[in-house]
């Protein structure tokens, strides 16, 4: 037998970590023990219940890391998946605009070419590549390459316009256009541009100044731009 600490007797093959038994008291025990060895087998039953749930919520921890890991990977993936779709359908777009910007210049510079080079053209000719290309300049160009076209046909408009202005004009039509089309930090000049086809650029009086500021040229030669004037002036 074993003394309790209340002092009851525990039968010596009674142990509480083995498998739960029952068996009928013998007679003449009394109730009392018979409801200690009942709580007994209660703690032993619990406290065996106790050790399998914690020992299933340890092992499902890993199992529960493995699986956020995976969503949180997986949803990852679904983004750069996206972004990488998005910045491919990006470079189709820029390069369908660049392509359709070229369309849209070509026929503008050869035309300017073919009248450096003084070839002959109808006026109807004329007129109809310059309505074309200002039609398409207007929804493909950069604001800088409308605004140098408007600039530059202005002044052909005019019947008094200087050489020097209209060249420094066409230069800078072509540099919007040169920005526009993929050079937008471009360093060349109107000189450097010009000085392939004109052989007395820098000796010449006028068209030396091609390269300064258009107010201050327009000033030296005495020329006042026609969207600087006012109706009646």
């Amino acid at each position: 037998m074993i003394e309790h600490s209340l002092g009851e007797s525990i039968p010596s093959d009674f142990c509480p970590t083995s498998e739960p038994t029952y068996r009928i008291p013998k007679s003449g025990e009394s109730n009392e023990r018979v409801q200690l060895i009942h709580s007994y087998l209660i703690m032993a039953t619990q406290a065996k219940s106790l050790d399998w749930r914690t020992s299933l919520a340890v092992a499902a921890i890993p199992a529960l890391a493995s699986i956020m890991a995976a969503t949180i990977a997986a949803r990852s993936a679904r983004r750069a998946k996206k972004s990488e779709i998005d910045a491919q359908h990006l470079r189709d777009l820029e390069a369908r605009i660049s392509e359709k910007k070229y369309d849209v210049y070509k026929p503008m510079i050869n035309l300017l070419k073919d009248i450096l080079n003084q070839r002959v053209m109808t006026e109807d000719e004329f007129k109809a590549l310059v309505s074309e290309f200002s039609a398409w300049v207007t929804i493909f160009g950069s604001d800088e390459a409308v605004r140098a076209f408007h600039n530059f046909m202005q002044a052909t408009y005019g019947t008094s316009t200087p050489p020097t202005i209209l060249m420094k004009l066409y230069a800078e039509f072509v540099l919007s256009a040169r920005r526009d089309m993929g050079y937008p930090e471009t360093e060349i000049n109107a000189k450097h541009f010009l000085g392939m086809r004109i052989s007395d650029l820098y000796t010449h009086e006028e068209l030396a100044k091609v390269d300064m500021p258009l107010v201050d040229l327009c000033r030296e030669v005495g020329w006042t731009p026609p969207w600087e004037q006012t109706p009646g002036s």
